[in-house]
């Protein structure tokens, strides 16, 4: 499994709300394409862009846009950050 938890900021949170991307901490070892079905598969939500980075401190940070309006915020509800 690719995805480990959601990244929740001040900056995280007004990117969801403004932007319809949302953060989350993945494996290490996770490619972008990984990171792309796997949130395709168990969220039923197309994926726009996924950009990644490393963190100062060794995690591995995803950054991921929809190309639905509302995607990002439903999935944030659905997984319980709201």
């Amino acid at each position: 499994m690719a995805i480990k938890y959601p990244f929740i900021t001040e900056k995280a949170t007004i990117q969801l709300e403004e932007e319809n991307k949302l953060q989350l901490i993945v494996d290490i070892n996770a490619t972008k394409n990984h990171i792309r079905k796997e949130i395709e598969e168990i969220y039923g939500f197309e994926v726009a862009m996924v950009r990644t980075m490393i963190t100062p401190t060794g995690k591995k940070k995803a950054i991921v846009a929809f190309t639905d309006g509302d995607a990002a915020s439903e999935i944030a509800t659905r997984i319980g950050l709201f």
